[in-house]
Protein backbone atom coordinates (compact mmCIF):
# COMPACT_ATOMS: atom_id res chain seq x y z
CA UNK A 1 0.00 0.00 0.00
CA UNK A 2 1.17 3.51 -0.87
CA UNK A 3 0.12 6.72 0.85
CA UNK A 4 -0.67 9.79 -1.24
CA UNK A 5 -1.25 13.43 -0.37
CA UNK A 6 -4.02 15.57 -1.83
CA UNK A 7 -3.85 19.35 -1.61
CA UNK A 8 -7.10 21.00 -2.68
CA UNK A 9 -6.79 24.76 -3.11
CA UNK A 10 -9.04 27.58 -4.24
CA UNK A 11 -7.84 30.08 -6.85
CA UNK A 12 -5.57 32.66 -5.22
CA UNK A 13 -8.06 35.51 -5.65
CA UNK A 14 -10.88 33.52 -4.01
CA UNK A 15 -9.24 32.02 -0.94
CA UNK A 16 -9.56 33.45 2.59
CA UNK A 17 -12.64 35.50 1.68
CA UNK A 18 -13.47 35.88 5.39
CA UNK A 19 -10.37 38.06 5.67
CA UNK A 20 -11.63 40.53 3.06
CA UNK A 21 -12.37 43.19 5.68
CA UNK A 22 -8.86 42.87 7.15
CA UNK A 23 -6.70 42.45 4.05
CA UNK A 24 -6.72 44.04 0.61
CA UNK A 25 -7.35 41.76 -2.39
CA UNK A 26 -3.63 41.92 -3.20
CA UNK A 27 -2.68 41.02 0.37
CA UNK A 28 -5.09 38.09 0.39
CA UNK A 29 -3.71 36.84 -2.92
CA UNK A 30 -0.16 37.07 -1.53
CA UNK A 31 -1.25 35.29 1.68
CA UNK A 32 -2.93 32.50 -0.28
CA UNK A 33 0.15 32.04 -2.48
CA UNK A 34 2.43 31.89 0.56
CA UNK A 35 0.15 29.40 2.33
CA UNK A 36 0.03 27.17 -0.74
CA UNK A 37 3.80 27.23 -1.24
CA UNK A 38 4.30 26.44 2.45
CA UNK A 39 1.89 23.51 2.37
CA UNK A 40 3.44 22.14 -0.80
CA UNK A 41 6.94 22.42 0.68
CA UNK A 42 5.94 20.67 3.92
CA UNK A 43 4.11 17.87 2.14
CA UNK A 44 6.98 17.49 -0.35
CA UNK A 45 9.36 16.95 2.57
CA UNK A 46 7.34 13.85 3.51
CA UNK A 47 5.87 12.42 0.29
CA UNK A 48 7.63 11.70 -3.01
CA UNK A 49 6.49 14.18 -5.68
CA UNK A 50 4.80 11.44 -7.70
CA UNK A 51 2.48 10.78 -4.75
CA UNK A 52 1.26 14.37 -4.32
CA UNK A 53 -1.84 15.65 -6.12
CA UNK A 54 -2.86 19.31 -6.21
CA UNK A 55 -6.48 19.94 -7.19
CA UNK A 56 -7.34 23.49 -8.22
CA UNK A 57 -9.06 25.66 -10.79
CA UNK A 58 -6.11 28.09 -10.66
CA UNK A 59 -3.77 27.67 -13.61
CA UNK A 60 -0.91 29.44 -11.81
CA UNK A 61 -1.11 27.02 -8.88
CA UNK A 62 -1.18 24.03 -11.21
CA UNK A 63 1.92 25.47 -12.87
CA UNK A 64 3.70 25.78 -9.51
CA UNK A 65 2.72 22.20 -8.68
CA UNK A 66 3.90 20.68 -11.93
CA UNK A 67 7.15 22.66 -11.84
CA UNK A 68 7.71 21.07 -8.42
CA UNK A 69 7.24 17.63 -9.96
CA UNK A 70 3.85 16.91 -8.41
CA UNK A 71 0.62 16.02 -10.17
CA UNK A 72 -1.94 18.77 -10.77
CA UNK A 73 -5.60 18.25 -11.59
CA UNK A 74 -7.83 20.94 -13.04
CA UNK A 75 -10.70 20.94 -10.57
CA UNK A 76 -13.99 20.32 -12.36
CA UNK A 77 -16.32 21.87 -9.78
CA UNK A 78 -16.41 24.45 -7.04
CA UNK A 79 -16.68 22.30 -3.91
CA UNK A 80 -13.93 20.97 -1.65
CA UNK A 81 -15.35 17.49 -1.06
CA UNK A 82 -15.87 16.91 -4.77
CA UNK A 83 -12.28 18.04 -5.40
CA UNK A 84 -11.03 15.42 -2.95
CA UNK A 85 -13.03 12.71 -4.70
CA UNK A 86 -11.37 13.84 -7.94
CA UNK A 87 -7.98 13.25 -6.30
CA UNK A 88 -9.06 9.92 -4.77
CA UNK A 89 -10.17 8.72 -8.20
CA UNK A 90 -6.55 9.04 -9.40
CA UNK A 91 -5.21 6.81 -6.62
CA UNK A 92 -5.02 2.99 -6.82
CA UNK A 93 -7.99 1.48 -4.95
CA UNK A 94 -6.05 0.05 -1.99
CA UNK A 95 -3.86 3.12 -1.38
CA UNK A 96 -4.41 5.72 1.32
CA UNK A 97 -4.70 9.48 0.97
CA UNK A 98 -3.88 12.40 3.24
CA UNK A 99 -6.12 15.36 2.45
CA UNK A 100 -4.60 18.51 3.89
CA UNK A 101 -5.76 22.10 4.08
CA UNK A 102 -3.61 24.95 2.79
CA UNK A 103 -4.45 27.36 5.61
CA UNK A 104 -2.07 25.88 8.20
CA UNK A 105 0.82 28.37 8.50
CA UNK A 106 2.41 26.51 11.44
CA UNK A 107 2.36 23.11 9.74
CA UNK A 108 5.66 21.18 9.85
CA UNK A 109 6.87 17.93 8.30
CA UNK A 110 6.79 16.48 11.83
CA UNK A 111 3.04 17.13 11.94
CA UNK A 112 2.56 15.21 8.70
CA UNK A 113 4.78 12.35 9.90
CA UNK A 114 2.70 12.21 13.11
CA UNK A 115 -0.46 11.74 11.05
CA UNK A 116 1.14 8.98 9.01
CA UNK A 117 2.37 7.27 12.17
CA UNK A 118 -1.28 6.72 13.11
CA UNK A 119 -2.08 5.01 9.81
CA UNK A 120 -2.90 1.69 11.47
CA UNK A 121 -6.25 3.39 11.98
CA UNK A 122 -8.01 3.51 8.63
CA UNK A 123 -9.21 7.06 9.35
CA UNK A 124 -7.06 9.66 11.11
CA UNK A 125 -8.51 13.13 11.68
CA UNK A 126 -6.70 16.32 12.68
CA UNK A 127 -9.34 18.67 14.09
CA UNK A 128 -9.07 22.43 14.28
CA UNK A 129 -8.49 24.23 17.60
CA UNK A 130 -12.21 24.32 18.34
CA UNK A 131 -12.57 20.59 17.75
CA UNK A 132 -15.22 21.24 15.13
CA UNK A 133 -13.56 21.41 11.72
CA UNK A 134 -11.12 19.05 10.01
CA UNK A 135 -7.72 20.40 8.95
CA UNK A 136 -6.27 17.11 7.71
CA UNK A 137 -7.78 13.69 7.04
CA UNK A 138 -5.96 10.42 6.36
CA UNK A 139 -8.15 7.71 4.83
CA UNK A 140 -7.18 4.18 3.84
CA UNK A 141 -8.30 3.34 1.23
CA UNK A 142 -8.54 6.89 -0.08
CA UNK A 143 -12.33 6.95 -0.47
CA UNK A 144 -13.22 4.60 2.40
CA UNK A 145 -15.56 7.26 3.83
CA UNK A 146 -17.31 10.22 2.23
CA UNK A 147 -15.41 13.49 2.50
CA UNK A 148 -17.45 15.87 4.66
CA UNK A 149 -15.32 18.98 4.99
CA UNK A 150 -17.36 21.98 6.07
CA UNK A 151 -19.18 22.96 9.28
CA UNK A 152 -18.77 20.38 12.07
CA UNK A 153 -16.71 18.17 9.77
CA UNK A 154 -14.74 16.59 12.62
CA UNK A 155 -17.90 14.98 14.04
CA UNK A 156 -19.14 14.23 10.52
CA UNK A 157 -15.96 12.35 9.62
CA UNK A 158 -16.07 10.39 12.88
CA UNK A 159 -19.72 9.49 12.23
CA UNK A 160 -18.96 8.47 8.64
CA UNK A 161 -16.21 6.11 9.85
CA UNK A 162 -18.43 4.66 12.58
CA UNK A 163 -21.26 4.09 10.08
CA UNK A 164 -18.92 1.96 7.98
CA UNK A 165 -17.37 0.12 10.92
CA UNK A 166 -13.99 1.73 10.34
CA UNK A 167 -11.57 2.56 13.13
CA UNK A 168 -10.93 6.29 13.47
CA UNK A 169 -8.46 8.25 15.54
CA UNK A 170 -8.02 11.95 16.23
CA UNK A 171 -4.61 13.60 16.40
CA UNK A 172 -4.04 17.00 17.95
CA UNK A 173 -0.87 18.96 17.26
CA UNK A 174 -0.42 22.76 17.19
CA UNK A 175 0.72 22.80 13.56
CA UNK A 176 -2.33 20.84 12.48
CA UNK A 177 -4.82 22.63 14.72
CA UNK A 178 -4.03 26.28 13.91
CA UNK A 179 -5.89 27.25 10.77
CA UNK A 180 -6.01 30.80 9.51
CA UNK A 181 -9.73 31.49 9.12
CA UNK A 182 -10.74 34.81 10.61
CA UNK A 183 -9.34 38.24 11.40
CA UNK A 184 -8.85 37.12 15.02
CA UNK A 185 -6.33 34.53 13.79
CA UNK A 186 -4.09 37.05 12.03
CA UNK A 187 -2.00 38.11 15.07
CA UNK A 188 -0.92 34.47 15.59
CA UNK A 189 0.03 33.99 11.93
CA UNK A 190 3.78 34.01 11.29
CA UNK A 191 4.56 37.40 9.70
CA UNK A 192 6.33 35.95 6.66
CA UNK A 193 2.95 34.82 5.33
CA UNK A 194 1.39 38.28 5.36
Amino acid sequence: MTLWAAIPVKPLAEGKSRLATALSPQARTRLNANLFRHTLAVVSAVFPPACIIVVTRDFSLRDIATSSGVQAIAEQGFELNAALFEAAARIPPADGMLAISTDLPKLTPEDVFAMLAESESRVVIAPDRAGQGTNALLTTPAACIPFRFGPDSFASHLSAAEARGISARAITRPGLAFDLDTQADLPACPPEFL
